[in-house]
């Protein structure tokens, strides 16, 4: 069950460096607005569908939600951050697109292992390795 759980993580961390250039998911996270976007990302030979929910605001914790399913399995992450966490992530995702804009790399997808690097990346999974911030749930 670790081992699933832990290519769940690095999928979804895939799938959010596909959206590391989203002006609109990165205001829309920042501010905790409503939000709600479908997506799909191939990496290592499996097609991802992802659905990103920005929910808005509970007990002071902005709701994020985000289901993802790949090879017959549904899987749930669910995130609860506070506004200096909120802060942090923009912060690294603003960071992010103004240094895209001067270079001509784009995001590789192709691999879990081509993203890890990616500055976008390494924030979220800060979070998603905290449990107290992030839960994933599964189901077949």
């Amino acid at each position: 069950m670790k081992k699933y759980t832990i290519l769940i993580v690095l999928l979804f961390i895939t799938v959010i460096a596909v959206f590391a250039n989203d002006t609109i998911f990165a205001k829309a996270l920042k501010s905790c607005s409503s939000y709600s976007e479908f997506g799909t990302v191939n990496t290592d030979g499996m097609q991802v569908d992802s659905h990103k929910q920005i929910l808005g605001w509970e007990n002071n914790k902005c709701v994020y939600k985000e289901a993802l399913t790949f090879s017959g399995v549904n899987t749930t992450v669910t995130c609860r951050f506070s506004k200096p966490q909120l802060n942090e992530i923009y912060s690294v995702m603003q960071a992010y697109e103004v240094i895209s804009q001067y270079t001509s790399q784009n995001i590789d997808t192709s691999s879990v292992e081509a993203v890890q690097n990616n500055p976008v990346v390494k924030v979220w999974n800060k979070y998603l390795q905290d449990s107290s911030v992030c839960t994933i749930s599964n189901s077949n």
